[in-house]
């Protein structure tokens, strides 16, 4: 039997992405100890508190592009505005979550016109929002990934994000 796709809802499934990537990083802050939360290793490596607050940042500089505010900013700067919310688990929890929902409800609002204009992202490159919504969703998995690290560093070896 053949199938014949009528169309991709593109929003829809990077709407899905991010809904998962953002509950399967939440469980995966919650795994990480209190006490490690500020932690760096190495004497070079980023905080499980800077991971997150570099990826809510992209996202949620993102969410305000969708909703027609894109900012000219920086990568730090977005890093400083939020590093006082996320300075707890909990705070990077509701942050994170906030973006996530900031962004989903921007994206259904978001005109296919608004989606294909060239805007500047906080890394400085000039590029099409929806090609930067699909970088600030993969992002999240991304420091997704380097909790996960930090959690193995500290002899944790269990997929959290599979937890219910």
């Amino acid at each position: 039997m053949s199938t014949t796709v009528q169309g991709v809802d593109a929003r829809a499934y990077l709407k899905g992405f991010l809904g998962a990537m953002v509950d399967m990083t939440s469980k995966d802050i919650r795994a990480i100890p209190d006490d490690k939360w500020h932690a760096t290793y190495g004497g070079c490596t980023k905080s499980a508190c800077d991971a997150a607050v570099d990826s809510i940042g992209t996202l949620a500089w993102t969410a305000k592009a969708l909703a027609g505010n894109a900012e000219a900013v920086g990568e730090s700067d977005l890093a400083a505005r939020l590093r006082a919310d996320c300075s707890t688990k909990e705070g990077a929890i509701a942050k994170l979550q906030a973006s996530g929902n900031a962004f989903m409800a921007a994206l259904s609002d978001a005109s296919d016109e608004s989606l294909n204009a060239i805007v500047t992202a906080p890394w400085g490159v000039d590029m099409p929002l929806f090609a930067i919504a699909q970088i600030a969703a993969s992002h999240v998995w991304y420091h997704d990934g380097q909790l996960n690290y930090i959690q193995m560093l500290l002899g944790d070896e269990n997929i959290h994000w599979r937890d219910a």
